[in-house]
């Protein structure tokens, strides 16, 4: 009776690091796979433009945000950390910290803008309405969510996140398989936004950990152990490397075609079935709207310690000022935005992957106790 007892206490235990574990996991993915991400848009810049070299990359890109989630949320676990400030000033000290302090946050804000942009483009694109009107709505609806505080945003991305990755991983393979044609296509180079794709794939991680960084400092709460923050780290990392690759296979089909595409995937998706354009475009939606009400909660979580307002104030201010900013379109804002800030956070990557180094023997000692 009591061997049973301890066995189903046992089990209980493991199923519940491993819900944790999905949570911690899903969370991760949802801040890097983002509209950006599941349009094509970014893949296609800063990978298939490569060639063979953007596969080389993204296996680069998924072992490195594994390394950066793993220790991440082990430091936080071991040490504690509520807030990105607990964070960040013991890891860079006063004088960075500030410089990096003020990079997240106008990277949470253009992030915002960026996403409302998309966001307000599908609804135009599907529902026939203004793009003005669209962006409109969506600044409305995540005011709404951002004011729910961070367990709204955890139970959003826990919920979405399988959607996202089922949507985006089905609809890869499906143009892999309605594409005749050879994977690694003769054609030339266009619209490189770096010399390699070696220092592409820097610039992408760097600026995809600003704000994944930020979000995984709040996790405290759902990492139950240890073990939970490192597992949950590696494997969204992983996970993130896996689905970009099988897109990046999917929008190298069509390349150079796709390069003037404002939303790379859901074009090529038109090609061949109006219904799974239909379902990639909430797809893609849900994406920016996850990665909206992300980016503005903590922008505006960060600002009220900066200008002492109401956090409702800056909500309410942020998603006004979003509308005239969308205006910019959302392609020419990740080209033009994201690598600005990859280069600024390539610093705090470096400085991530030094901590994660030291920190392998405890990760050896923790695992044989």
């Amino acid at each position: 009776m009591l061997v049973n007892i301890l066995q189903s206490g046992v089990v209980f235990i493991l199923q519940s690091d491993i819900r944790n574990i999905i949570k911690v996991a899903c969370i991760y993915i949802t801040t890097v796979i983002g509209a950006g991400f599941a349009s094509g848009q970014e893949i296609l810049k800063f990978f298939s433009t490569y060639n063979q070299g953007g596969f080389y990359g993204i296996i680069m890109a998924g072992v490195l945000f594994a390394f950066i989630g793993g220790t991440v949320l082990d430091r936080v676990y071991r040490e504690r950390i509520l807030n990105y400030d607990e964070f960040l000033y013991p890891a860079v000290g006063y004088f960075l910290g500030r410089i990096m302090e003020v990079i997240v946050i106008l990277f949470m804000f253009c992030v915002f803008s960026i996403m409302i942009a998309g966001a307000g483009n599908i609804l135009m694109e599907t529902l026939g309405i203004p793009f003005e009107v669209g962006v409109i709505i969506m600044s409305f609806i995540c005011m709404i969510l951002i004011l729910t505080d961070v367990k709204g945003i955890v139970t959003l991305s826990t919920i979405v996140t399988p959607i996202l990755i089922t949507g985006i991983i089905t609809i890869g393979f499906y143009i892999i398989a309605c594409k005749d044609t050879s994977v690694f296509n003769t054609y030339g180079y266009f619209n490189k936004l770096t010399q390699n794709w070696l220092s592409s794939t820097l610039i992408y991680v760097s600026y995809n950990s600003i704000m994944a960084i930020v979000v995984m400092t709040s996790l405290y709460p759902y990492l139950k152990s240890r073990k939970v923050g490192i597992i949950g780290g590696i494997a969204g990392g992983f996970a993130i490397g896996i689905i970009a690759f099988i897109l990046n296979i999917a929008i190298t089909l069509f390349y150079p075609e796709v390069l003037g595409d404002e939303l790379p995937v859901l074009n090529i998706v038109e090609r061949y079935s109006d219904v799974l354009k239909v379902i990639y475009a909430f797809i893609l939606w849900l994406a920016m709207f996850v990665s909206a009400v992300t980016s503005g909660y903590f922008f505006a979580d960060r600002m009220k310690n900066k200008v002492r307002l109401n956090v409702k104030v800056i909500t309410i201010a942020s998603c006004l000022l979003v509308i005239p900013l969308s205006r910019f379109g959302f392609s020419n804002l990740i080209v033009k935005i994201y690598p600005v800030f990859g280069y600024a956070g390539l610093f705090m990557v470096f400085i991530l992957l030094l901590q994660g180094i030291n920190a392998i023997p405890v990760w050896k000692v923790s695992k044989a106790k």
